[in-house]
């Protein structure tokens, strides 16, 4: 059975379905006017296949639990990042999340589907540069966001790595990965309450890609 996540963990878990929570403190809540993330647009079929791709529990390093219901995403407010974390104009799109049952840590994972691999390739792309389109920008509630490049193996198709952090001491910095393999997009994303784990984001982005490739 799934852990409920309770204190730091919660707060995380909400900060990954919506990421300005993320970087906002425990007390905050989602801004009413922030934009959701799409529904899937493609078939049924498309839909099934990518739940299918998800990372389950089991494939996940030991002591994370899938947590469901944790709301639906919304926008931090960098084009680049929102268009490929809430899967803007893709023809399907499947998402998980799980928190550790010890530790802060809280993992997002989504999949989508692109019109054809020069959709996928031009999102990613455009994901890489908010390194410098939104190295430092004001998102709901003027909250001061920082985005830089975070060294990463290069992945798949085409991959890009990005951490994303607040301007006050209570934010919580979080990885997002981003790797296309043809024209399928996974997009992770590691938090923690204090100092992020990239050796775990490593970890949930190869096997992701790895059951994308072998999903696909």
């Amino acid at each position: 059975m799934p852990v409920i996540p309770s204190g730091a963990r919660a707060a995380a878990a909400a900060a990954l379905s919506a990421p300005v929570l993320l970087l906002s403190g425990c007390g905050s809540s989602a801004p009413a006017a922030a934009p959701r993330a799409p529904g899937p647009t493609g078939d049924a079929a498309a839909q099934r296949g990518l739940a299918r791709a998800l990372l389950t529990s089991a494939e996940m390093p030991l002591g994370f639990e899938r947590q469901d219901g944790s709301g639906a995403a919304s926008a931090i407010g960098c084009a680049g990042i929102d268009r490929l974390y809430l899967a803007t104009g893709t023809a399907a799109r499947a998402t998980v999340s799980f928190a550790h049952v010890v530790s802060d840590a809280f993992v997002n994972e989504t999949v989508s589907t692109a019109a054809d691999a020069g959709a996928a390739s031009a999102g990613v792309e455009a994901f890489r540069r908010a390194a410098t389109d939104c190295r430092t920008f004001a998102g709901a509630q003027n909250m001061s966001y920082r985005v830089t490049a975070l060294a990463f193996p290069r992945l798949g198709d085409g991959s890009a790595a990005l951490r994303v952090s607040g301007g006050v001491r209570e934010s919580r910095p979080v990885d997002l990965v981003a790797v296309r393999v043809g024209p399928t997009v996974v997009v992770i994303a590691n938090a923690n309450s204090g100092r992020v784990d990239t050796e775990l984001t490593r970890t949930v982005v190869a096997r992701a890609v790895e059951k994308v490739r072998r999903a696909g």
